[in-house]
C-alpha cells in the first residue's frame, strides 16, 4: 500500500475539514482565535464571511496577519494530523474580490448571492487567507509519549 506524502496528506486535511482556526493579532500585540467555516480555491487560498466588527476583522484590518491551523480531530490520539499556516489576510474590499469570494464559498449557488452582502452597508464582509508557509503535523512515540514535530510542504 502507498504511503501519502505530507503534502497529499496535507490537502487532504484540507479538502476535508471545512472549519478553520484563525489566530489573529490586535494592533497591541493581544491574540485572539477565531474558528470560522471556509472554503478554498485551487490555489489554497481560503474565504470566509465574517461581521466586520468582529475582533478578528479589527485585527485583519490592523495588520493583515494570520495563523491558520486546520486539524483532523476525527481520529484516535496519538494519530491525529493538522495542517498549520502563516499567512496575510484581507478584507476584501472591490468588487472583483468579493465575486470571486463568492464563486469559491458558495459555488453553483454564487449566482444567487450579492456583492452586496459583504460591501457597503452589510455589517458582513468577505476576507483571504493567503498562504505564505504551510507545515504538517507528524508524531514518533518515545517512552510511551508522543512527540510531536512539524514537517514543511508545498500545497501548489
Amino acid at each position: 500500500m502507498r504511503k501519502d506524502t505530507p503534502s497529499q496528506k496535507a490537502k487532504k486535511i484540507i479538502g476535508e475539514i471545512v472549519y478553520i482556526t484563525l489566530a489573529t493579532v490586535s494592533k497591541d500585540g493581544v491574540p485572539w482565535n477565531t474558528p470560522l467555516w471556509s472554503a478554498h480555491d485551487k490555489d489554497y487560498n481560503f474565504y470566509f464571511g465574517s461581521p466586520k466588527n468582529t475582533q478578528h476583522a479589527k485585527n485583519i484590518r490592523a495588520n493583515g496577519k494570520g495563523f491558520v491551523v486546520i486539524y483532523d480531530s476525527r481520529i484516535p490520539e496519538g494519530e491525529g494530523e493538522g495542517v498549520y499556516i502563516t499567512a496575510t489576510v484581507k478584507e476584501l474590499t472591490r468588487v472583483g474580490e468579493v465575486k470571486e469570494a463568492i464563486k469559491v464559498m458558495y459555488k453553483s449557488k454564487a449566482k444567487d448571492v450579492s456583492t452586496d452582502k459583504f460591501l457597503g452597508k452589510s455589517i458582513l464582509r468577505a476576507y483571504k487567507v493567503i498562504p505564505k508557509k504551510v507545515w504538517i503535523n507528524d508524531a514518533e512515540r518515545r517512552d510511551e509519549l508522543y512527540i510531536d514535530f512539524r514537517i514543511s510542504v508545498k500545497l501548489k
